[in-house]
């Protein structure tokens, strides 16, 4: 049985002949398509923030062969040459601005969102604004030159290819953009449903058109891996009636596109998104992965695994048994 064959059969109850791995080596059962910032893109106010934050720039093989700012922006904005490795604040292609503490301390993150592009002092400020967001085009094909440069190709082999779209999901890509605070707001008041509705609309307009060229440009593509953080440590963030009436019918378009294209799609999701399992497994989600499944319960997963219609990729609980455990605890966990 090659790699590929194993995980597939293991997201879709077909019996694998063991259960499939992933790490960093050559023994992975998986392997990672990405697309990258396109180098067209110069922001010219703020440094830009790239998906994984200063911790590809601190890359020097990220800085000469995927993605570099021009020093002369750089330069013009008073900003050392090695300016990710100090705290800064940075811009996104959606126009969010981002806070990192740099890559010289010892809190080495992507950053935090600090202010939405449509993000006003309150809830009813900011969406005068939305005519004029412009969302970064998700077909040009700069986006995608490290797929079509191919070099997957000599690396994957057999391996089950995850086509990975980042923590771009509807909900986390809009909260960023309108500020967390307010887009709840937004949703459970039902403040200007017009315009949430028209910046989810967009949001998943832009998330279909990555699918649609992932495969393009990597026709072996296997899956579509999207992350949206949809809880807190205790509950769910929106409660189903907000999810259907919101989210339901976008996160359905992308699960059919990526059926259509033969995938399948995963989502990942931090918090405890009990609630909202039912929904997500209606729209068909084929695979739901969890790095903290304590928040919503292994148990529960059980449940809903015995259906056949939703598999669940654990990890080790990183809030808890991953970082304070031992070994052997971690063993234990996983088996």
């Amino acid at each position: 049985m090659d790699r590929k064959e194993r995980v597939k059969r293991a997201f879709h109850f077909n019996r694998p002949d063991k259960v499939p791995f992933i790490g960093l080596t050559v023994d992975s059962d998986f392997y990672p398509i990405q697309f990258c910032e396109p180098i067209t893109w110069q922001p010219t106010n703020y440094p830009p923030h790239v998906n994984g934050g200063a911790q590809n720039f601190a890359n020097p093989s990220f800085r000469r062969d995927v993605y570099d700012w021009k020093p002369e922006i750089r330069e013009s904005l008073g900003y050392p040459p090695n300016w990710w490795e100090y705290p800064h604040e940075s811009i996104d292609e959606f126009g969010v601005i981002w806070r990192t503490s740099g890559t010289k301390s010892e809190d080495k993150t992507m950053g935090h969102p600090i202010k939405g592009s449509l993000q006003g002092a309150s809830p009813e400020e900011g969406w005068e604004n939305l005519d004029n967001l412009n969302l970064p085009d998700p077909h040009n094909s700069l986006r995608y030159k490290l797929i079509i440069a191919g070099r997957w190709r000599k690396i994957a082999e057999d391996r089950y290819l995850i086509g990975d779209l980042g923590s771009g999901g509807i909900f986390n890509r809009c909260s960023t953009i309108r500020g967390f605070n307010n887009f709840l707001v937004d949703l459970s008041r039902n403040n200007h449903p017009n315009q949430v509705n028209q910046l989810i609309r967009m949001i998943t307009e832009y998330n279909l058109g990555l699918i649609e060229n992932m495969k393009k440009y990597c026709p072996p593509l296997d899956s579509i891996m999207i992350s949206d953080d949809l809880g807190s440590q205790k509950s769910a963030f929106l409660s189903p009636m907000i999810f259907r009436k919101f989210f339901k019918k976008y996160y359905g378009q992308l699960v059919s596109l990526t059926h259509d294209l033969n995938m399948d799609f995963i989502m990942h999701s931090c918090g405890n998104v009990l609630a909202l399992l039912p929904e997500l497994q209606d729209i068909g989600v084929d695979v739901m992965e969890f790095d903290s499944p304590h928040m919503t319960g292994v148990e529960n997963f059980k449940i809903f695994a015995e259906k056949r219609k939703m598999a669940f990729w654990l990890s080790s609980n990183i809030q808890t048994t991953f970082v304070h455990g031992t070994p052997q605890d971690v063993e234990n966990e996983i088996y």
